[in-house]
């Protein structure tokens, strides 16, 4: 059970900087799963030789979906690094400097131009950093959303259910719409914490405390999350079956405002 889930979203290049989450939550959550890999890791042992590019490739559904849990198996920060590939004959397409973009993007875990190549038709690229941070590029945020959406529902199934008898079946829960999710995404922009830290249930409610923080703090490693970060609260009605945001909008326009210090 993870303490806190951490979401960072860069808009413009449309980069997620997340904590908390693994490959396979991403694999499950996603929607267009990818069919190929090229792995911008060039030490790894995984995959196969690809010679035009230099670099291993991870080809088919069910190899890709393997490769995701043995990288979660045996997570190493900086080798689980990949940006998918529709046609392998495109692949063998690509420039020099294409190639040259693609050995700087896995070398330094940014783009120089865009994360989303023509030829490869990439819906993403995939960074494990340090700290268990990994950054994302989605081609459709929309695709995060699912995903967020999903290890949050998966995590508060997880504690609701974690307290019943020996002999009671476990009980289902509604998903988290995806328009609260939405909701929070402007919010993730400025760094948003889901804390799990400092849950309980009373009242028949499950509330999920929401503090903005900065990236910077998260890197820093065992981020302390104050009150007076706090802005709202996501909530699970247990008797109800339902979600609920509450979102307290003078503390989130104390933190958003231009040059505010944190």
């Amino acid at each position: 059970m993870v303490d806190f889930i951490y979401v960072h979203i860069d808009n413009i290049s449309n980069a997620v900087l997340t904590q908390g989450f693994s490959a396979t939550d991403f694999h499950q959550g996603i929607v267009h799963h990818p069919q190929n890999l090229l792995l911008l890791d060039p030490s790894s042992e995984l995959g196969e030789y690809e010679a035009h590019t230099a670099m291993k490739t991870i080809r088919g559904s069910e190899a890709v979906k393997n490769y995701f849990q043995t990288a979660d198996k045996k997570r190493v920060t900086g080798t689980n690094k990949w940006i998918d590939f529709t046609d392998i004959m495109m692949l063998k397409e690509l420039t020099p400097t294409e190639i040259s973009e693609l050995l700087y993007f896995g070398h330094m875990k940014s783009h120089l131009h865009s994360p989303f190549f023509y030829k490869l038709q990439n819906n993403f690229a995939y960074f494990d950093l340090q700290e268990e941070l990994s950054r994302v590029y989605y081609r459709y945020l929309d695709e995060f959303y699912q995903v967020l959406s999903k290890k949050l529902t998966h995590l508060v199934s997880e504690v609701l259910n974690s307290r019943r008898s020996l002999f009671q079946k476990n009980k289902a829960i509604e998903p988290l719409p995806l328009q609260i999710v939405k909701t929070l995404s402007d919010i993730m922009k400025e760094g948003l914490v889901f804390s799990f830290k400092q849950t309980e249930i009373q009242n028949k409610k499950y509330q999920i405390p929401l503090f903005l923080v900065e990236d910077t703090h998260i890197r820093m490693g065992n981020p302390t999350f104050k009150n007076d970060a706090l802005i709202g609260y996501l909530t699970y009605y247990t008797s109800k079956n339902m979600w609920d945001l509450d979102i307290n909008k003078e503390d989130l326009d104390l933190w958003t405002l231009p040059n505010t210090t944190h």
